[in-house]
């Protein structure tokens, strides 16, 4: 039931982004699909500040990643154990960086996901200094960014930080 919950919220966010995009794809990454696909939005730096506004209540975890990456490929099931655990306490999305939609296509086909995941650009890597990946960016209740570092975090690690965003 959880899953099922988690798989609504996650198409339910997606539409959102959706709907609040702009008209210019192209150039401003409005939450719009992709070109040539009708499940994976892509998410630039207003696209997020819709997300975060929308979701203000909630901490928010984004991970960066792509499907070349060995290292995010063992922190992706962390990011989904995560969202699974606290997916109720904490907003847990996804952002891949690869250059090539179809090769994220295939990676999502061949392994689906449970994370909303969204196709980030240079503009929304840059904002965080994303120099390496993964790279995990946390948001607090009110959408301030309160973390941003690469590398992998355990599970445990993660589920105290969500536990410690919603204390009190």
């Amino acid at each position: 039931m959880k899953k099922i919950w988690l798989v609504a919220c996650a198409m339910l966010i997606s539409l959102l982004l959706l709907a609040c995009g702009g008209s210019d794809e192209s150039t401003t990454g409005t939450g719009a699909k992709a070109p040539g696909t009708s499940s994976i939005a892509t998410m630039g730096t207003a696209d997020l500040d819709v997300y975060l506004k929308a979701n203000a209540g909630k901490p928010t975890l984004m991970i960066f990643w792509a499907t070349w990456c060995p290292s995010c490929k063992q922190a992706l099931p962390e990011m989904e154990a995560l969202a699974m655990s606290h997916g109720s306490k904490a907003n847990v999305i996804s952002v891949s960086l690869d250059e090539s939609l179809p090769a994220l296509e295939s990676y999502l086909e061949k392994k689906p996901m449970e994370l909303p995941v969204f196709l980030g650009d240079k503009a929304l890597a840059g904002r965080f200094g994303v120099e390496a990946i993964p790279t995990l960016v946390i948001f607090d209740k009110t959408g301030k960014q309160v973390f941003a570092k690469p590398g992998m975090f355990p599970l445990p690690m993660l589920q105290k930080v969500v536990d410690d965003l919603t204390a009190g």
